[in-house]
């Protein structure tokens, strides 16, 4: 059972796929097998790699309450995961943007976890739908 992030400012569909894997096979127009499989292994490989690099501080972030620093690593990260049709991941993410930029989410001292576990979750969820 998924994890719920919850941020208390921020609003998104808790209920949205984490992954839509029909979505990412139609945009790259690749018919299923090894090729697909290839290529989803590199995307995983560089969603994760460039995830986790800008996700490296975010604790240090967080307690700081660098709030255009944690802005511009969820925007990054939404955006890939948006992509790759991680839509829960891209939901979240973008919530967390919107709300630090209307005001609503001030403080982020206690967002690093709900912020890595959901990009965790959206990792294990891409892995899973192409038996990676």
């Amino acid at each position: 059972m998924p994890v719920a992030h919850t941020i208390s400012a921020v609003t998104y569909d808790r209920d949205a796929i984490q992954m839509d894997r029909e979505y990412l096979v139609t945009v790259l127009m690749i018919e299923e097998g090894e090729e697909l499989m290839m290529m989803m292994r590199q995307l995983y490989h560089l969603f994760e790699s460039e995830g986790r690099l800008k996700l490296a501080d975010l604790e240090r972030i967080c307690l700081a309450n660098a709030r255009s620093d944690l802005t511009t690593i969820v925007h990054f990260v939404a955006g890939s995961a948006g992509n790759l049709g991680l839509t829960r991941l891209h939901g979240f993410y973008r919530a967390v943007e919107r709300s630090m930029n209307d005001g609503s989410l001030t403080d982020i001292s206690d967002a690093a976890v709900p912020i890595r576990a959901a990009f965790d979750q959206a990792g294990l969820a891409f892995k899973a739908a192409f038996d990676l």
